[in-house]
């Protein structure tokens, strides 16, 4: 079995001849190291070596590109991975405004400044010209009419876009790799103004979330269309405590709209997975059975979530990662082999396995230690 056909068997309980490895963001410090040459593949280093290359003009932003493209195939290939995914990016930025510093938008508009920190290799946006904090129902609405045109306008100006860019990664997985898309996800940004319209203005909210649920469902379509097999959906919502929102809140408005993003796959004959980092034990029922979302990603260990506990209340749940991201980074061989090597025990046999980190290959991460994951995943 390749390392592709492990891949794609785990979505169908077939994966138990050989446990398929995956990582969606590997870090370009570590892939550099392991390949011996400066590599951009992933993590918020990638974001920050696009900002370097793009502001020198369109050329070295396509030339980048291209290297990304090559750097990530070189990397799976030599870690065995069967599947990859397109690179999470912000684009061009417009200007450097200093060493670190690097300005998305109009200047005279709606603008972000990025800051890359060279020493905690973190590349975070730091200033805003309108600041997410609450300010009224204006911006949430402009955010909904934005989302809805989005949807109206699919066939005329977005289908042709979204279809050119997954035909560009088709073209780079080949027959090697599985193309995993990330598309039709849902997502309610995690800061002061959104999180204070679930509470003031939640029919508001839940409308933004219907649009993007229509709007995925579209891309599902594009997705089956052109050959995707397996979608990386979902979206953030909780942290080590639970859901950053209540269940009430859930349950009302994010459910159902999971349901329709759900079903639409299932009768498009896609796996659907959803990816969220933190504690989803509360509304883990909701999820994959009311739901009846076929895959889980992003598993978070240090949160509490465990494979092998998930696996025995939901056998027929495909589950990928779940190796610790700060035991990968601070951990010794031994230590993260252990920790994989008990995941691949007692979940192998189910055929439902995908191994890998909890979230993604963290900047400064010994490379010994992530072999000693692999090493885990022939037993």
């Amino acid at each position: 079995m390749t390392p592709r056909e492990a891949f794609v068997a785990a979505f169908f309980g077939e994966a138990k001849e050989k446990v398929p490895v995956y990582e969606q963001a590997f870090a370009s410090d570590v892939a550099s190291k392991i390949l011996g040459r400066e590599a951009a593949t992933g993590g918020a280093i990638l974001r920050y070596q696009e900002a370097v290359a793009g502001v020198k003009g369109e050329s070295a932003h396509r030339e980048f590109i291209e290297k990304l493209k090559q750097d990530r195939r070189d990397l799976h290939r030599l870690l065995g991975f069967g599947a990859i995914s397109k690179h999470w990016l912000l684009g061009r930025p417009t200007l450097q405004v200093s060493e670190f510093e690097f300005l998305y938008g109009d200047p005279n508009g709606h603008w972000v400044i990025y800051r890359y920190d060279p020493i905690a290799k973190t590349y975070d946006a730091v200033k805003y010209s309108h600041p997410p904090i609450w300010s009224g129902e204006e911006r949430i609405k402009e955010a909904i009419d934005a989302r809805w045109k989005a949807v109206e306008n699919w066939n005329e100006s977005g289908r042709e876009a979204f279809e050119s860019e997954v035909k560009e990664w088709l073209q780079v997985a080949g027959d090697e790799f599985e193309l995993v898309w990330n598309a039709a996800g849902l997502h309610v940004p995690i800061n002061e103004e959104w999180l204070m319209a679930c509470a003031l203005v939640p029919e508001l909210v839940g409308e933004y979330l219907k649009a993007q649920a229509a709007l995925g469902c579209l891309q599902l379509e594009s997705l089956a269309r052109l050959g995707v097999r397996i979608v990386w959906g979902g979206g953030d919502l909780a942290d080590n405590h639970g859901p950053v929102y209540g269940p009430k809140f859930f349950r009302r408005y994010v459910l159902p709209c999971y349901k329709q993003i759900a079903n639409c796959a299932r009768k498009l004959g896609l796996k659907y997975l959803f990816r969220s980092d933190g504690n989803i034990w509360s509304i883990a029922d909701d999820l994959f059975i009311d739901a009846g979302i076929e895959g889980y990603g992003e598993i978070d260990y240090d949160a509490g979530m465990r494979i092998p506990e998930l696996q025995e209340r939901y056998p027929n749940l495909t589950c990928w990662g779940n190796v610790s991201c700060r035991l990968l980074w601070l951990g010794t061989p031994s230590q993260v082999k252990d920790c994989a090597a008990q995941i691949v025990e007692r979940c192998k046999n189910r055929g439902r396995l995908i191994l890998g980190s909890s979230n993604a290959v963290l900047p400064g991460t010994p490379p010994e230690n992530y072999f000693a994951l692999l090493e885990a995943a022939s037993f």
